[in-house]
């Protein structure tokens, strides 16, 4: 299998294209721990067969403390001990509210940088020790596979859309947060890439009261999923 053995942890895995990482990664053999805020839908992710296990967790606010331990913190080395340590970190968590620049405000720019930047931030930061004891052990040929961190963007970090300013410069800072990872961290091993998916019609979209942009995008379910699933495994096994 083109993962065996892998061990990922997967943020927001409770839906979306969280959920569906979770199902392809397990697919091909990896060690999935999906981390998100519905126990039910976790739970049933972890009775289909679709991941090792599961921490329930709430990154909209992350800055929350978990027995006296941030909420990022907490949810990478709890994932760090079920797995005995961990190889690639995707970063699928994410919200969107509607917003447009006149009206917006600033607790609505606060819901999208503390979700969709800091989280991402400090899942990264917290889980960067464990890679590189995985980098560590694959140049040694202790282990086949290369660490890699994939962080779940969106093309509005690249394209400006109306009503969703906040939106879009979360996703903007994600995409450069990865552009300098990559260069800080390539020097011990890690790859550090982003996806920049368009409409993949999920829950967020549903719930957001979106602007007319989300109302009229199509669903890309297949072609994101595919990406996302090269992106992974082009970065596990880089000669592939």
């Amino acid at each position: 299998m083109l993962a065996e053995n892998v061990k990922v942890l997967v943020t927001q895995a409770s839906s979306g294209i969280g959920l569906g990482i979770c199902q392809v990664l397990t697919k091909h053999g990896a060690r999935v721990i999906g981390m998100g805020r519905n126990r039910e839908a976790l739970l049933k992710l972890k009775d289909d067969g679709n991941i090792e296990d599961f921490i329930v967790a709430d990154l909209v606010c992350p800055v929350s403390l978990v027995e006296n331990v941030s909420t990022c913190k907490h949810a990478v080395e709890t994932a760090a001990n079920m797995l005995g340590g961990l190889t690639v970190v995707v970063n699928a968590a994410g919200v969107i509210r509607a917003g447009a620049m006149g009206d917006v405000t600033v607790d609505n720019y606060d819901f999208h940088m503390n979700t969709n930047t800091r989280a991402a931030f400090e899942i990264m930061t917290h889980a960067i020790p464990h890679l590189k004891e995985a980098a560590a052990a694959a140049k040694s040929g202790e282990r086949p596979c290369a660490p890699s961190i994939v962080n779940i963007s969106s093309v509005d970090g690249k394209q400006s859309f109306p009503g969703c300013v906040s939106y879009c410069m979360s996703k903007a800072a994600v995409d450069m947060m990865t552009r300098c990872s990559s260069v800080d961290l390539a020097k011990f091993g890690i790859h550090v890439n982003a996806v920049n998916p368009g409409m993949v019609v999920t829950n967020i979209h549903k719930v957001s009261g979106g602007s007319s942009f989300f109302q009229t995008s199509n669903s890309e379910h297949a072609n994101i999923f595919s990406e996302i699933l090269l992106t992974l495994l082009s970065n596990i096994y880089p000669t592939c």
